[in-house]
C-alpha cells in the first residue's frame, strides 16, 4: 500500500514539474490565482460559497452543488465544510 502511495505521489509530482517546465519560464505566472475567491450571493443559493468556488474553478455551479450535495450525504461532513468555506471567504 504504501508504494502506491509513493508512485501516486512520483507520477503527480512529475506532472506538476512537467506542466511548469513546459510552459512560460516564469512560473510566478503559474502559481498566481486568476480570480479571488469570494463569496457570490447574487449567483448563490444559501450563502453563496458554491457559486463562488464556481467562479474561481470554472466548473459548473451545478457540478460543485451536486458535490456538496454528496459531501452532505456522505456522513454530514458537508456541512461543517460549508459553513467553514462561509466563515473563511471573503464577500465579493
Amino acid at each position: 500500500m504504501l508504494m502506491l502511495v509513493r508512485v501516486g505521489a512520483y507520477i503527480l509530482s512529475g506532472f506538476a514539474v512537467w506542466y511548469f517546465l513546459q510552459a512560460d519560464p516564469s512560473p510566478v505566472k503559474h502559481m498566481l490565482p486568476p480570480k479571488p475567491l469570494a463569496l457570490d450571493a447574487e449567483r448563490g443559493m444559501i450563502f453563496g460559497v458554491c457559486a463562488g468556488i464556481s467562479n474561481y474553478t470554472g466548473f459548473d455551479v451545478t457540478l460543485i452543488r451536486l458535490i456538496w450535495s454528496l459531501a452532505v450525504i456522505y456522513r454530514g461532513a458537508g456541512i461543517g465544510l460549508y459553513l467553514l468555506a462561509f466563515l473563511l471567504m471573503p464577500a465579493a
